[in-house]
């Protein structure tokens, strides 16, 4: 079995060792936005408004080591939504400190895959992988422990620019499980809500199951579009970009995001045919 305690120890370390050298490093240009986090219980409330709280320089660089070293609960705040921290910094080639921040991050990253892959292929169950990284990683968070640093280093990026997602999230079902869904569904319903389960029942089992989609709402995200010489890279951002080149480049903070700003469709996207919903999801049939 991994050592996953000491997998994270090395974890620790080497995050106390990368703050040190981000508090003694001054970068070419940083921006760095704090995202309000989500207080416990308040996970199912509608987001409509996010103002992002902007740092720049070495308050920006500061709130980077703090974002990277974000692993732990923080009551009151959520377990269920990931804090997060949008931003880029611009470190040059030639800084001396530059070389062993870059070692540093993959050093991070690598320990994190290994922790990673560790709970995972070693611990079958749900449960003893949560007891695997509780045990060893006390009070973690571990969608905050599993987060890679994105760097790019020498990729002769053009602008970095931050938008809002807000796309769903679309997968073919299993459909006999999907019918047998419906039909407990059915068992616990009240008389007026029968019919339109009955409907769905049928237009489901009338679908080829090739056809059949459901499709769940996704929580809006961050997502950094970056523009390198090879072309459009798009990732969702919810800790700081380091970027590693002489050439500067355009950088923008994240906005802020209003719900009610709907962006238009794209004119050449698939329109599929809603059924009905089940469970708070969509159910919807491929148009060809």
């Amino acid at each position: 079995m991994t050592d996953i305690k000491s997998l994270f120890a090395q974890l620790t370390a080497n995050l106390q060792q990368l703050e040190k050298l981000f508090s003694t490093t001054k970068p070419v240009q940083a921006l760095v936005s704090r995202i309000p986090c989500v207080i416990k219980g308040q996970e199912q409330a509608a987001i409509n408004q996010i103002t992002p709280e902007l740092s720049t320089d070495m308050l920006a660089m500061k709130l980077a080591s703090e974002a990277f070293q974000d692993i732990h609960i923080k009551p009151p705040f959520s377990q269920k939504s990931a804090r997060r921290y949008v931003g880029v910094i611009h470190l040059h080639p030639e800084h001396q400190n530059t070389t062993k921040i870059v070692f540093l991050i993959k050093a991070i990253n690598t320990l994190k895959a290994e922790i990673e892959h560790a709970v995972v292929s070693e611990h079958a169950s749900r449960q003893a992988r949560f007891s695997a990284i509780h045990d060893n990683c006390p009070g973690v968070m571990t969608v905050h422990l599993y987060r890679k640093i994105h760097c790019l280093e020498n990729e002769s990026v053009k602008s970095v620019r931050f938008s809002w997602q807000r796309k769903d999230s679309l997968h073919q079902p299993d459909k006999l499980k999907l019918l047998g869904e419906i039909n407990a569904e059915k068992e616990r319903a009240m008389p007026d809500n029968l019919l339109a389960l009955d409907q769905l029942q049928q237009k489901i089992t009338s679908t080829p199951e090739l056809d059949l989609r459901i499709r769940r709402p996704v929580k809006v995200q961050p997502a950094a579009n970056i523009v390198r010489a090879t072309g459009l890279k798009t990732v969702t951002a919810p800790l700081p970009i380091i970027i590693v080149q002489k050439e500067m480049f355009k950088a923008s903070e994240v906005m802020a995001f209003t719900a009610s700003q709907v962006r238009k469709q794209r004119s050449d996207k698939r329109k599929n045919t809603l059924l009905g919903t089940l469970s708070g999801h969509s159910i919807e049939k491929v148009v060809s």
